[in-house]
């Protein structure tokens, strides 16, 4: 039986970490529970903002070992499994299945893989079947080619091609794809998936979302901060509780969350593990804002900013 991903918010989570650098479990678990709530799915260890590049491949199925665990029974997990190459790649698989067989766990898993960071469209179908042959669980690509390009610089093309995506979709055990980028390549893209009724089509762009939604739902790094606010927007967007829109202040509370969420959009876009790591261990959630790259760590200047929006919105 194919099983497809929840619709709506999906949480990119951050990775705390501890003073060897490594993940943090009971951090990331208290974490995970306070966020939990109103979430689809959990996105464990992402290349975005849970630094899994800069993690060996023991740290990083301890994150997946975390979260499973804090998780439960609770909402699904995306754990992410890119590395640089493809030998890492189906190494992070292989290790994820070893620890899965002696794990009893009732959460839906889904692997998670943005396969161009490594990967060139050529004979891209032939690999992830490669992959799925390695796991009977289903899969989540990303098209990102912000991130694709930053990692990569002009080595590869940043986005999947369509017509490679039409072959693609034939694969049952790929159900879902989170897309960054603009209108015309997601409009052809899900052209490409009009076969998969039930393919979950998510957006990565929160500023994007807010524009003009995706059909599935938004992976949310500002879910971190705001996540009541960022489940009120997605669920608004969607229309998965209607019944909502009959309370008199429905539209305000909209609106006001909408303020709130551009407000630290606007600042953090340029650094979003740092500056959300940062505002997290301001507000005591996380011990402390330690980054795997110190490049990503805050100047005195940007910490004072973090501090005075959290002021104005009384989140301190």
């Amino acid at each position: 039986m194919i099983n497809y991903p929840p619709r709506g918010l999906i949480l990119r989570l951050v990775t705390p970490l501890d003073n060897e650098g490594r993940p943090d479990r009971e951090s990331l678990g208290w974490l995970i529970q306070r966020l939990k709530k109103g979430v689809g799915a959990v996105l464990a260890g992402s290349l975005e903002i849970g630094e899994a590049l800069s993690l060996a491949p023991k740290a990083r199925i301890d994150i997946l070992e975390g979260s499973l665990k804090t998780l439960k029974n609770g909402p699904a997990l995306f754990f992410e499994i890119t590395c640089l190459d493809e030998k890492g790649t189906f190494e992070i698989l292989e290790m994820s299945e070893s620890f899965l067989e002696g794990f009893k766990s009732e959460t839906e898993l889904y692997f998670f893989l943005t396969p161009l960071v490594y990967h060139s469209n050529r004979n891209l179908p032939d690999h992830l079947e490669a992959l799925g042959r390695k796991t009977g669980r289903q899969f989540i690509l990303s098209n990102n080619p912000g991130l694709v390009k930053k990692l990569t610089g002009t080595l590869r093309r940043e986005n999947i091609r369509t017509s490679v995506l039409k072959k693609i979709s034939s694969n049952e055990q790929i159900v879902g794809l989170e897309f960054s980028g603009d209108v015309d390549r997601a409009i052809n893209y899900q052209r490409a998936l009009k076969g998969r009724v039930r393919f979950r089509f998510y957006d990565g762009s929160e500023e994007n979302f807010i524009t003009q939604p995706s059909s599935s739902g938004l992976i949310s790094s500002g879910a971190n901060l705001l996540p009541q606010a960022w489940t009120d927007i997605v669920n608004s967007s969607l229309d998965i509780f209607e019944s909502k829109r009959m309370y008199p202040d429905y539209l305000s509370q909209i609106w006001q969350n909408g303020r709130k969420v551009k407000q630290w959009l606007d600042l953090y876009e340029s650094n979003p593990p740092g500056f959300i790591k940062k505002a997290l261990e301001l507000q005591s959630l996380i011990p402390q804002a330690r980054m795997s790259d110190p490049a990503q760590e805050l100047d005195p200047e940007e910490v004072n900013t973090i501090e005075t929006l959290l002021n104005s919105l009384e989140m301190l």
